[in-house]
């Protein structure tokens, strides 16, 4: 037994090492399905998963495009430039799903350490999310209309963004606020009058400071609107700033008495007057309730999820 002779056929030291190696290689080769999850998972931070690839130029060119979509977006937003708003959304899309058919098909570079690629995977997704919270608290927040009570400035399915902050807001604003008597429930209306402004409302017409605000009639057929029927179109001049009001004649609202409205509040209406839920209600809002102004519309659909194409990429007047 001891001078058997050696199997040939048995592998060589050589060879039985590098099938080890081999063995290993396949072990560490990078997961290209958890490089496309990482992508998806990261948004709006493009491209993630070539960290997860070992490919860190490619990693860093398509954050640097992500992050510059979004910063252009958010500059648009915040200037009232709806079209380009509009255009960066979609090269935001296209620049996303052009990132995940990259990761699925580039090649892999230098596989991680299972460990470290885990731990840098959850930071990036917690990053991404971060900063999407950020934009959203600070910077600029997409609403949907709910309600008919801003007919025809803004139909129920408008989608919009709203320029974050309170500090800039005066009459003619559209303002997306919290409820007074809800804080958890979003509103959408416009500033009639500021704190130290009295307000009167008579027959439909506002009154500020005792001078009545110019409604000029429009021709024209009445809106889109949760309940048809007759309506009134006009322009109406507040501050310098104009925009739609709808009345319904039929059905006219009740007056509002002179009040004076308290510094650090804003009283709010719906442009569709007669169909409105608002301080004319339930008081001013103060100031600290605004969320924002409402800039752009970016998409909007009707009862029946079609897409409104000729209001998107509209400004909100």
């Amino acid at each position: 037994m001891a001078n058997e002779p050696p199997n040939p056929y048995a592998p060589s030291e050589a060879l039985a090492h590098e099938a080890a190696n081999e063995t290993t290689e396949a072990r560490r080769k990078p997961s290209r399905l958890g490089a496309i999850v990482l992508s998806l998972l990261a948004f709006p931070l493009t491209g993630a998963g070539f960290y997860v690839l070992g490919r860190q130029r490619r990693l860093a060119v398509w954050m640097a495009i992500g992050v510059s979509l979004w910063t252009l977006m958010v500059i648009a937003v915040r200037t009232r430039h709806p079209m380009l708003c509009v255009f960066v959304l979609a090269g935001m899309l296209m620049a996303q799903l052009w990132s995940i058919a990259d990761t699925a098909f580039a090649r892999a570079g230098q596989a991680r350490g299972a460990a470290r690629a885990w731990l840098v995977a959850i930071a990036i997704i917690v990053g991404s999310r971060g900063t999407a919270r950020a934009v959203k608290h600070w910077l600029v927040e997409g609403f949907q209309m709910p309600s008919g009570s801003m007919v025809p400035t803004l139909l129920v399915g408008d989608q919009m963004f709203v320029k974050k902050g309170s500090d800039d807001v005066a009459r003619g604003d559209v303002v997306v606020f919290e409820f007074p008597m809800d804080r958890s429930t979003d509103y959408v209306k416009r500033v009639v009058a500021v704190g130290g402004d009295t307000i009167e409302v008579t027959r439909g017409v506002v009154s500020i400071n005792g001078a009545a605000l110019d409604q000029t009639p429009l021709e024209g057929e009445c809106p889109e609107q949760e309940e048809p029927g007759w309506c009134q179109l006009a322009r109406e001049t507040n501050a310098g700033r104009s925009y739609t009001i709808m009345r319904m004649p039929g059905r006219p609202a009740a007056d509002f008495p002179s009040t004076t409205i308290p510094e650090g509040q804003l009283f709010v209406m719906g442009d569709n007057r007669d169909n409105s839920y608002d301080s004319r209600k339930w008081g001013a809002v103060p100031l600290d309730h605004i969320k924002g102004k409402a800039t752009v519309i970016y998409l909007s659909k009707d009862a029946k999820a079609r897409v409104r194409f000729s209001r998107v990429g509209r400004g909100v007047d």
